[in-house]
């Protein structure tokens, strides 16, 4: 009983030793830093005017 309970612990710290496989030194992965926010606001009216109310679906739903 003490052979099998020191066997299976033997075994399980070489599994967990071995871990995922990942060879070598550890190191912090290299994240880009977030792009820089628009030096101007987008023009208002320009690019996507506002929609008027009488634009809208008015269709009722069936």
């Amino acid at each position: 009983m003490i052979a099998t309970l020191i066997s299976t612990l033997g075994i399980s710290l070489l599994i967990s030793l071995a871990g995922c496989g990942v060879r070598g030194p550890l190191y912090l992965p290299n994240v880009p830093t977030a792009p820089a926010p628009p030096s101007e606001s987008e023009p208002k009216g320009k690019l996507y005017p506002p929609q008027s109310p009488t634009a809208t679906n008015s269709t009722p739903a069936k």
